[in-house]
């Protein structure tokens, strides 16, 4: 694998999923908000589904999380391409589905989440903006807070937050469309399954991207199980 098929993979990942990768919420009960000076304490991520409908994407993105993993799944031009992240190992994966071919690369991911284009939660917004509620509203049936933020990555616009601090819907400033909005939600458990390599794939680890390892997939990979060992049966009144 050369170093331009290396750099394009990690690119579409960039791509893609930053839009959806910050998806989570505060570990506390789903009842009534906490107060936006209450958000400055680390993220710990919960486990739920969503479908985001995303700006340039002619389909909606499914997004699953459970912790620190997260899943992607986005189709392109006909084509099912997944994404799993597993900072707590690592590890990406980008997984692409062509007819029969079936193929996952494996590559290093930074441990650390960094600031996320489009972020789907407000704790990750607050850390980097200035936020102010201006009113209420609903998005997708779902009750949820008006508020302006300015001085997210030098941007200013308008988000809608629900009661469990997730972003809703983004509004840049200047732009009459949606950034971004979801339009389903589902809080709760993720199937393990969901974040490893079906045996069908064929996978390729890369080596390192500046120094980094993608030793860490260890479990996310499910290996083909062998076929079970058939003994032949003895002849009528022959003992083996």
């Amino acid at each position: 694998m050369n170093l331009g098929v290396e750099n394009m993979a990690v690119s579409v990942w960039q791509t893609v999923s930053a839009t959806v990768l910050a998806l989570g919420l505060i570990c506390t009960p789903v009842a009534e908000a906490q107060d936006i000076d209450d958000l400055s304490g680390p993220v710990v991520h919960a486990d739920l589904y969503a479908r985001v409908k995303v700006a340039g994407f002619a389909a909606p993105v499914d997004l699953r999380q459970s912790g620190q993993k997260t899943r992607v799944d986005v189709t392109s031009g006909g084509v099912l391409q997944t994404y799993i992240g597993d900072r707590d190992k690592g590890v990406l994966i980008s997984m692409t589905a062509t007819g029969q071919n079936r193929m996952a690369l494996v590559f290093p991911l930074d441990h650390a989440e960094g600031v996320i284009p489009l972020p789907l939660e407000l704790p990750v917004l607050v850390r980097q903006a200035t936020v102010k509620p201006v009113g209420a509203s609903i998005v997708g049936g779902r009750p949820c807070r008006v508020m302006e933020f300015s001085g997210y990555l030098n941007q200013s616009g308008i988000i809608c937050v629900s009661p469990d601090n997730i972003i809703l819907q983004m509004t840049k400033q200047g732009r009459r469309e949606p950034l971004f909005q979801v339009i389903e939600l589902t809080v709760g458990r993720q199937e393990a399954k969901w974040f490893r390599v079906p045996p069908e794939y064929q996978v390729a680890v890369v080596p390192g991207i500046g120094g980094a390892s993608a030793s860490g997939s260890g479990g996310l990979i499910e290996q083909p199980m062998p076929p079970p060992v058939v003994k032949p049966k003895a002849a009528p009144g022959i003992r083996p």
